[in-house]
């Protein structure tokens, strides 16, 4: 995306893909994860296990590496050929705005629900199962660095580590491109931990980054490996599903991403000859950012804790909370978005860093 005015097709597709993108977060999140290897033959419960694996924390997963991606193509779309260091800064005071002030408040805000549920509860003497009275222990440099308090914005203070290594990373793809590619690679591999930084977000958007600064058309580049991306992701997400909690799983499973996400892209990518689907997804486009920021909030838990006090753990029982709650979490945090955009339009914006748009009266 190499022209930051034009509707270009890249830059369409990107708006197109980012709700379906963030359902795929809400079914990650919809079930925990279990470390308990495969085993065969498999029964019904470990074809739950292997199916909610699978699609939670094998395919999902795709969807964030994507965000980190578009937040490179984004970031360096307008990348100039001269005054370098005037068009960071102006980057970084724009993106202060648009990522700090949000990752500050929505784990605020996580921290003050937090502190009143707690406390109601702990008032009516109802005991309360769930993890907000950990988090309240571990402090401040939990809540909005090591955690963080609202744990899906992991993602955000790995982008705003990224923000600070823009210089570094803008210089070497202009001087090294190919060196730095390979130098991303190696940091994806499973090889060695990165202190406070997800390798994931490292390689994705210095992909992103790359992809950008060299003008590479990304959307002609995945429909020219379609069909062999779709072989791959299909094999590799199965094989890498089959080897969970088993020697070599992280392997396959970085190898599965990058084709995850060309056969994501693609899929949008087609159904954008559908207008009616691409301007839905574009109407629900604003949304993305307040699903992704509230629904960790106590909705996403006490929706599973509800589904499972009326349906049971029965296999069938787990099976509905596992294919509903996504679906009722998503009505919710939108139902949300919609009361507040007519109640207080100027402070949803404010919150979600100005990707809301107040409704017109």
């Amino acid at each position: 995306m190499t022209d930051g005015t034009r509707d270009t097709r890249a830059a369409r597709l990107i708006r197109t893909m980012r709700f379906p993108l963030i359902v795929l977060v809400l079914i990650g999140h919809s079930v925990g994860y279990d470390p308990s290897p495969m085993t065969w033959p498999a029964d019904g419960p470990m074809v739950y296990h292997f199916f909610s694996e699978m699609i939670s924390h094998h395919l999902a997963p795709c969807s964030v590496n994507a965000f980190f991606v578009f937040s490179g193509l984004l970031f360096f779309r307008d990348y100039p050929a001269s005054g370098v260091w005037p068009w960071i800064t102006a980057k970084w005071k724009k993106r202060s705005r648009s990522l700090l002030v949000p990752y500050l408040l929505w784990n605020g805000l996580a921290v003050l629900a937090m502190l009143l549920v707690t406390k109601a509860f702990a008032q009516a003497g109802v005991a309360i199962n769930d993890d907000g009275a950990a988090v309240l222990s571990r402090g401040p440099l939990y809540w909005f660095l090591t955690g963080p308090a609202d744990y899906p914005l992991w993602y955000m203070r790995d982008l705003i580590i990224m923000m600070l290594l823009v210089p570094l990373l803008a210089v070497l793809i202009r001087r090294a491109p190919w060196t730095t590619l390979l130098l991303l690679t190696l940091c994806y591999l499973p090889l060695f931990p990165i202190p406070f930084l997800s390798p994931r977000a490292l390689f994705f958007f210095g992909v992103g980054a790359w992809i950008s600064m060299r003008q590479v058309d990304w959307v002609a580049l995945c429909r020219r490996v379609k069909v062999p991306a779709a072989i791959l992701a299909v094999v590799l997400m199965v094989a890498a599903t089959a080897l969970h909690g088993r020697p070599g799983h992280e392997w396959l499973l970085n190898l599965f991403y990058p084709f995850g996400m060309i056969s994501l892209a693609n899929l949008c990518d087609a159904w954008m000859e559908h207008p009616r689907f691409e301007k839905r997804m574009a109407a629900l486009d604003e949304t993305v950012f307040f699903v992704y920021a509230v629904h960790e909030i106590y909705i996403l838990g006490w929706t599973k804790g509800l589904f499972l006090r009326l349906l049971g753990d029965s296999l069938a029982a787990v099976w509905t909370t596992y294919l509903l709650v996504p679906v009722v979490v998503l009505l919710i945090c939108l139902l949300l978005y919609r009361l507040f955009q007519k109640l207080t339009p100027a402070a949803l914006a404010f919150a979600c860093g100005g990707r809301s748009a107040p409704r017109q009266k």
